[in-house]
């Protein structure tokens, strides 16, 4: 796997953003990427949807493409099949996904509520601690 060979010494998995944070001022601006650049992380068939806003940020209908809102905890027993790594759920913000996070083999979680950038309305992380 990339991660191992690159001497990464665990994979962080967010796990609470099922879609990509509405970004008003990307969506305003109608942010793209100039032709020329790319971003290392954003390759694939999708990545020229970053130089094409249409109505919106190029980045926000690239990054949908990404996520599959089918995901569960049954995937981090995936994940770990298929690496020696271990795994960390982020974004962890109740006892019980801790529990659950634990029981489908993540090594560890961090408490993040991700700025509330990507989900407004959550608790801050101090106070779910």
């Amino acid at each position: 796997m990339r991660a191992e060979q690159a001497g990464f010494k665990a994979l962080a998995l967010t796990v609470d953003t099922p879609l990509f944070g509405i970004r008003r001022a990307d969506i305003r601006n109608k942010f793209t990427l100039p032709s020329h650049l790319r971003l290392a992380n954003f390759d694939g068939h999708m990545s020229t949807k970053i130089h094409n806003a249409g109505n919106g940020s190029g980045l926000s209908h690239y990054v949908e493409g990404l996520f599959d809102k089918t995901l569960s905890w049954d995937d981090i027993k995936w994940l770990k099949s298929i690496t020696k790594l271990p795994i960390v759920a982020k974004g962890i913000l109740r006892g019980d996904d801790a529990v659950k996070a634990v029981e489908a083999g993540c090594s560890g979680i961090l408490v993040s509520n991700h700025g509330a950038r990507q989900l407004d309305g959550v608790p801050s992380t101090i106070e779910v601690l």
